[in-house]
């Protein structure tokens, strides 16, 4: 296919290793000052993949879509903190329903804008607005196709995955996806560029019924990343999308 999508996974990440580790280096500090130590959702080597991929776009305009406590908005900010960040997650509405105890330290920010809205009703096109480089992070637990098209229908070119190993249980990933043909020949049509985040260290990890696996790029073991190592089992196959212009006109 003229113009194939352009896949980085496993290993392919070793071109890109100086970089890694000195932005690696770079955020494994700022973690000290986080509100909270994250229990669940984004940690470790995956915290540090929306960090990555997030000072390689270098968005002006962030969707954050699945907030629960407000690690990632946190981490959001300190990536592109010029960014305006609009949060959307039916929390915001049930937050002063539920136990403060469950849900435990919370952080909300003054320069973020939040909201109940499903992505898929929020007027997304309108706030996006003209001369902005627009980007969404997803991680929400839905099917990620429908959410890569609502984001084309947007004019949202850049987005981030969480939770996009195959069978991951509670959605359908792209991962998932690209082992159907139909499905498949769909996202290279959709999709520039497609990068899955790797393992630093080994991983060999039990999520459920989800067994993951992968040998890691053998980083360094620094007494300054020990945090990010000690939380390397909580690895979710972070990902970023670009989507392309115009989607390739289907083959045949």
């Amino acid at each position: 296919m003229s113009g194939a999508m352009r896949v980085k996974i496993g290993e392919d990440w070793q071109e890109d290793r100086e970089a890694l580790l000195a932005a690696l280096r770079d955020f494994a500090p700022l973690l000290e000052g986080a509100p909270f130590r994250n229990r669940y959702g984004l940690r470790g080597v995956s915290a540090f993949a929306l960090f990555w991929f997030l000072r390689q776009v270098r968005p002006d305009m962030v969707f954050e879509v699945g907030v629960w406590r407000g690690f990632s908005t946190w981490l959001i900010e300190q990536a592109v903190p010029k960014a305006r960040i609009h949060c959307l997650d039916p929390m915001v509405m049930l937050q002063g329903f539920m136990s403060r105890w469950k849900l435990g330290r919370t952080y909300r920010s003054g320069r973020a804008t939040y909201s109940g809205d499903d992505f898929s009703c929020a007027p997304i096109a309108e706030l996006i607005g003209p001369h902005t480089r627009p980007l969404a992070f997803f991680d929400d637990h839905q099917n990620k196709l429908p959410r890569l098209l609502q984001c084309r229908a947007a004019g949202i070119c850049d987005i981030v995955f969480d939770d996009n190993m195959a069978d991951a249980g509670t959605h359908r990933s792209l991962e998932d996806d690209l082992r159907d043909p139909d499905r498949r020949h769909l996202l290279e049509r959709e999709i520039e560029i497609y990068e899955v985040f790797p393992a630093l260290w080994p991983v060999d990890a039990r999520i459920g019924t989800l067994h993951l696996v992968e040998p890691g790029l053998d980083f360094p073991i620094e007494p300054a990343l020990r945090r990010v190592y000690d939380e390397r089992q909580w690895h979710s196959s972070v990902t970023y999308v670009r989507l392309r212009a115009e989607p390739l006109e289907p083959s045949g």
